[in-house]
């Protein structure tokens, strides 16, 4: 006989029971901030306890931990409850899950929600905050997040941000270290309008399934394409204070690798030498060694000389002395024989 066949066992029975013999279950994954639990006392004081807790073997909750934690901070001595104790111990810790996961699947028709919140906006009284917040269309997360094979979502066929496999690489280090922590965001027909290099990252570490948003609009509506480009540009607009983050970087090296971060050794040394004074970093080469480049050798001074001139005349004829091209600034240093400047501590390089 299946438990659910209620032909046969009829509908589940609500039994009252006392608080103090419920336990919640220590393994519980769902989480409820302090904000949910004030939201649901005021959403029992106006309404009731009308959704029972689940329990299973030993008045364990299988389902309702948020609705125990608001009975508690109300100080009922009873709640409703129902059995599922007939469920084996494998089936009960599923339904945790299941009924925590399934909840998330659930999306909302935003049209009507507005419209049925505006129809009881003047008849109820919401003067409890958290009941008022409740009700609040802000306060509605009207996306849902879904788990989505890498094959059902596709690149934009207008996006223009290249991804390098220099930066796919990180990406890859970063999704192994922390996981997928920022969801894609796709267009109604899976098209990604942000979240093109995570997706190309996690294809190639043979991710099968991606967290995805998904927008209820067209991906060549102009909402799509507006989103599009500021996921690309918007972060282009932030400054950085590039002292402190090569301060964090050389912690990270000191006990790890750069990989995930989107620089690695020559970069630091790079961001070290533009960052500090000659009295900290005299050169590239000992930003390079601060950094400890493995590849770092200690690099011969070339020997220097200063040659002031009275004016711009006798500067000129010592150019041409020495066969270099004038120069019109102030101040200026060349070689002899000449050759190209490639000093990578001239370039600032951004990660």
């Amino acid at each position: 006989m299946h438990p659910f066949d209620f032909q046969e066992t009829g509908a589940p029975t609500v039994q009252m029971l006392s608080i103090d013999e419920i336990a919640p279950y220590v393994k519980n994954t769902r989480t409820h901030p302090p904000n949910q639990i004030n939201q649901l006392v005021a959403s029992i004081k106006k309404f009731g306890f009308t959704n029972p807790i689940l329990i299973g073997t030993n008045n364990t909750i299988i389902a309702g931990h948020g609705r125990f934690a608001a009975a508690r901070q109300l100080g009922l001595i009873e709640v409703p409850t129902i059995s599922l104790a007939h469920l084996s111990t494998s089936e009960q810790k599923a339904y945790v899950i299941a009924d925590n996961k399934l909840s998330d699947m659930s999306g909302w028709d935003d049209s009507i929600l507005e419209s049925e919140l505006e129809s009881i906006a003047d008849e109820l009284d919401l003067s409890d905050p958290d009941l008022a917040n409740l009700f609040s269309f802000d306060a509605f997360t009207l996306y849902k997040v879904e788990q989505l094979s890498v094959l059902d979502v596709k690149p934009h066929p207008r996006n223009y941000k290249d991804h390098p496999e220099d930066q796919i690489a990180h990406i890859q280090q970063s999704i192994k270290e922390h996981g997928i922590y920022r969801n894609i965001i796709i267009a109604k027909d899976g098209t990604i309008l942000a979240g093109h290099g995570v997706t190309k990252a996690a294809m190639s570490l043979g991710i099968k399934n991606v967290p995805c948003l998904r927008l209820n609009i067209e991906p060549t509506s102009v909402k799509a394409l507006k989103l599009l480009a500021a996921d690309n540009e918007v972060s282009h607009l932030g400054t950085s204070d590039d002292r402190t983050l090569s301060n964090i970087l050389k912690q990270i090296l000191e006990d790890d690798d750069l990989l995930g971060t989107g620089y690695d050794e020559k970069m630091l040394a790079n961001l070290l030498f533009v960052t500090r004074s000659a009295s900290e970093i005299s050169s590239f080469d000992a930003a390079a060694e601060w950094v400890g480049m493995p590849e770092y050798e200690g690099a011969e001074q070339p020997m220097k000389c200063i040659v002031s001139f009275e004016n711009e005349t006798d500067k000129a004829k010592f150019c041409d002395l020495l066969g270099i091209a004038y120069n019109e600034k102030l101040s200026f240093s060349t070689w002899y024989p000449f050759k190209d400047r490639q000093d990578p501590s001239a370039v600032r390089l951004k990660g």
